[in-house]
């Protein structure tokens, strides 16, 4: 088990008092236990209690980073995000300035489902925002931001852990430094420099026999390895649990199978990893939606909460179902290839990099999904709480803002839902009937008034035409709407300065009408115009959204006999193009 973590500046010293040396002695005993032990909460919850009643703060929100990593070491990472968002709570009323601890802690919950990206958004903001003071805190946080990157980019993983390697480090964390340098020597095949790593282990351990044994196990199969023993080496991989995660345990079977050259077995378990990686990340956003849903209480909003998340529940399982016969269709394709032997080891790498970024794919649309439902969930939670606290007054006016603001939210939700449903179930897939006659004029005018309040700054929001008043199309309203508040929404998003234009024209022998949204906004690369259109694809991972707007708006454009398309020819901004049958 990874050494758990405590700062360094202790502002007091508690040895010597029987209560705490016993509570302190079960925790360190019951957290470094591979089964999970309901006595440890009890055990910890009593020593932070100890803490906070002897106003030692950072040592009371350290026993709650450690609850949350001993809740993700054995497989409860929803009950770590729970507590994590519980002491952000206390910290922002307490106005205590500790959030490297809620930083790591959700560092470890994406780190343990094999989401290096956002792992290392966190441990990033963890370094950024711990006191400098710190440094056992600092180098706890400098070997973790190390172990996420030994697999894959072991050279920058390396320089993590030679700054964590400092003249104090305690003997638990020198421990890890032993082992992530080992996985690193191993990953770069670098064989003398893990000799001289597991020879290091060894003294360090007989120097220190009261440590546990964190890493002996995956340094015995990385040893076998070298020495060419790899059927040993993966045979004793399964009992590595207490030194590598499910995930970390896949990429060394990987690493193994490629330097046996079994590089079908290497693709194996890849693809197993990936559905790993899809089941963890799945079962962590149900379970914190579950959760945060339950906090919503008696309001009118509950219903919509639970509903929406009932919709969300069958677009995972279609998901799910999609992403197996992706899969299906891989090991097909790669069964196909197995005669073409003199290309074997280019497929192998394609194959593994197609993987990589299906997954990367999949794992921010889990990201983007949990974060746009709980943003409107935790407004949801605050105003309902509001409404309910007895003693706070307020004015008829303001309760009928709130109850306005909740409803909103509920919207948002379901119009989340929808959007995915539009592209993920058949069912819900409407049918566009034209029953509606429309002028265009004055429709599309007055669609970009209403967004007026919505611009920020001195932008600019023109309508323009070269169609006369009187001219009427007849279509779909409501899927002609959709389209173009998609359209609206993301040139006002996206654009910080000058002007948002829409233009009406006939085109085509007037066979055709035509409507474009332009921009002076950020614009869209050459890289991003061919994926813009795509499910779940969005330009930066942390925009608002799920990447879903534009994927519904060409289908809703398909269904009406039209088309959607990015003008690639206008380089000032954006202009997308929406062309029409008359």
């Amino acid at each position: 088990m990874f050494p758990f973590a405590s700062p360094s500046c202790w502002a007091k010293d508690y040895h010597g008092d029987p209560e705490y040396d016993t509570l302190y002695q079960q925790f360190i005993t019951l957290n470094s236990q591979q089964q999970t032990d309901t006595t440890f909460y009890i055990v910890a919850e009593n020593l932070g209690e100890y803490y906070k009643n002897h106003d030692d703060l950072r040592r009371y929100y350290s026993t709650q980073l450690n609850i949350c990593l001993y809740d993700i070491e054995h497989n409860m990472p929803y009950k770590a995000v729970k507590r994590a968002n519980e002491m952000l709570e206390e910290m922002e009323a307490g106005h205590t300035e500790a959030y490297e601890y809620v930083y790591i802690a959700l560092a470890n919950v994406y780190e343990s489902r094999g989401n290096q990206r956002i792992a290392r958004y966190y441990y990033e903001k963890a370094i950024s925002t711990t006191d400098p003071k710190e440094t056992t805190s600092t180098m706890n946080i400098e070997l973790r931001m190390a172990n996420l990157l030994a697999f894959a980019n072991p050279e920058e993983a390396k320089k993590w852990n030679e700054k964590a390697n400092q003249p104090d480090i305690i003997p638990s964390y020198k421990q890890a430094y032993y082992v992530i340098e080992g996985i690193i020597a191993y990953v770069m095949n670098d064989k003398q420099l893990f000799e001289e790593t597991y020879k290091s282990y060894k003294e360090h351990h007989e120097q220190h026999p009261t440590i546990d044994n964190y890493g002996a196990v995956v340094l015995e199969i990385i040893d076998l390895a070298f020495q060419g023993k790899y059927e040993e080496a993966l045979a004793l991989l399964p009992n590595s649990s207490y030194d590598l995660n499910d995930v970390a345990r896949y990429d060394m079977a990987i690493l193994i199978y490629e330097r046996m050259g079994k590089l079908d077995q290497a693709l194996q378990s890849h693809r197993q990893r990936a559905d790993l990686v899809d089941s963890l990340n799945s079962e962590i956003l149900f379970n914190n939606m579950d959760e945060i849903s339950a906090q919503v209480g008696v309001n009118k909003a509950m219903a919509e909460v639970s509903n929406a998340r009932e919709r969300t529940t069958r677009v995972f399982t279609i998901l799910s179902i999609a992403i197996i016969i992706t899969l299906i269709l891989l090991v097909r394709n790669s069964r196909k290839n197995k005669k073409m032997l003199t290309e074997k080891n280019e497929q192998l790498h394609s194959a593994l990099s197609m993987a990589e970024e299906g997954e990367k794919m999949k794992l921010e649309f889990v990201r983007s999904v949990s974060h746009e439902i709980r943003t409107p969930l935790n407004a949801i939670n605050g105003f309902n709480d509001i409404l309910n606290t007895p003693g706070i007054e307020i004015s008829a006016e303001e309760r009928r803002n709130l109850t306005d603001r909740i409803n909103e939210n509920v919207r948002a939700i379901t119009n989340i839902v929808d959007e995915m449903l539009h592209v993920a179930d058949k069912e819900s897939n409407e049918f566009y009937p034209k029953l509606n006659t429309i002028h265009p004029n004055q429709f599309f005018s007055a669609l970009l008034y209403e967004h007026r309040n919505k611009v920020k700054g001195a932008i600019e929001l023109n309508y323009t035409t070269r169609v006369i008043n009187r001219f009427e199309i007849v279509t779909n309203k409501d899927g002609l709407q959709k389209i173009m508040e998609q359209l609206i929404q993301n040139a006002i998003k996206f654009t910080s300065k000058g002007s948002i234009t829409v233009h009406c024209e006939l085109v085509d022998d007037d066979r055709q009408l035509q409507v474009s949204v332009t921009d002076t906004g950020r614009g869209i690369s050459k890289e991003q115009r061919d994926k813009i259109f795509e499910g779940f694809y969005k330009a930066d991972a942390f925009d608002q959204g799920i990447g879903l707007g534009l994927t519904v708006s060409k289908k809703i454009a398909n269904k009406l006999g039209g088309d959607l398309i990015l003008d690639e020819s206008y380089d000032k901004g954006a202009r997308f193009i929406l062309a029409l049958p008359v």
